[in-house]
């Protein structure tokens, strides 16, 4: 069996900087703690469970906004995850004098700055992103003045001018497409600014380019993980390839490898190298 290991894989930088935040947290002396983390500080569950094992708290749950989570929490540090944080939520922290270490993404942060600012110069802003997914929550936090819009049938069509539309570091630039299409043709006048991150775009073109005459594709990644869902939609839907989105080599049925005579190997930019090596050398290894 012939395996393509498609690059780029690892982390990227922004998941560096979340990850090394918490690190460096547990080895700092001066650090209260314990150390708490707001929502998964990536969404990757192996990155999670590898801090717990080191006496991280990680506060998560769907049906509880993370204002209120901070509830929980009494004493010691808080990092604030790397999708972005809803500034009410800094503002608690303050008030209940905890300390926080924000480890929002450097090109998230670009995005929210571009929210604010031209929120300031009176546009109202179109917000690409995917519903509850904690870094466009962030984002439309930012402004009473935003719509956060997932597909075309989310954009509204009474809004007045100025408009500007930015969006979700981490969305398909296959989907945004065509929903900048669309908003300009009912907002001519729009002004946009792109911000899908240098990560996220070069692994779903890398998928593109590396996915020709592949009989199976396996995206490693969390479900979670909005980068690697996408990887996984651009691997089935553009490039017509059998595609799975698995979380370890464990996830592999070997049924599923029969007839298969080339399989290509991504990940989502949370996902451990680790675990994408494992799966790769099984496959290279499998008979």
């Amino acid at each position: 069996m012939k395996v393509i290991s498609i690059t780029p894989r690892g982390y990227c930088k922004g998941v560096i900087k979340a990850i090394s935040a918490v690190k460096n947290a547990i080895k700092n002396p001066e650090i209260k703690k314990p150390i708490y983390v707001l929502g998964y500080i990536v969404h990757n569950k192996f990155v999670v469970n590898d801090l717990k094992d080191s006496g991280v708290i990680t506060l998560d749950d769907t049906k509880t906004s993370r204002i209120d989570l901070i509830d929980e929490i009494l004493d010691g540090t808080v990092v604030l995850s790397a999708h972005g944080t809803d500034p009410s939520v800094k503002e608690k922290l303050k008030e209940k004098n905890i300390p926080y270490i924000d480890a929002t993404c450097e090109d998230v942060e670009k995005t929210f700055d571009l929210i604010k600012n031209y929120d300031k110069l009176g546009y109202f802003i179109i917000y690409i992103g995917k519903h509850n997914h904690p870094e466009a929550n962030a984002a439309v936090s930012l402004s009473k003045n935003i719509v956060l819009v997932e597909t075309i049938d989310d954009i509204p069509n009474n809004i007045k001018d100025p408009v500007f539309v930015t969006n979700q570091t981490t969305f398909s630039f296959i989907e945004i497409e065509h929903i900048i299409d669309e908003i300009i043709s009912i907002y001519p006048n729009t002004l946009i600014s792109e911000e899908i991150c240098s990560a996220t775009s070069q692994r779903q073109s890398a998928i593109i380019k590396y996915n020709k005459k592949v009989d199976l594709c396996y995206i490693v990644g969390d479900p979670r993980s909005n980068n690697s869902k996408n990887l996984a939609i651009i691997s089935r839907n553009i490039t017509n390839t059998k595609t799975f989105l698995i979380e370890s080599v464990s996830d592999i049925d070997i049924n599923d490898l029969i007839d298969i005579s080339t399989v290509s190997v991504s990940s989502g930019a949370s996902t451990p190298t680790y675990l994408t090596n494992e799966v790769i050398e099984f496959l290279k290894n499998y008979n």
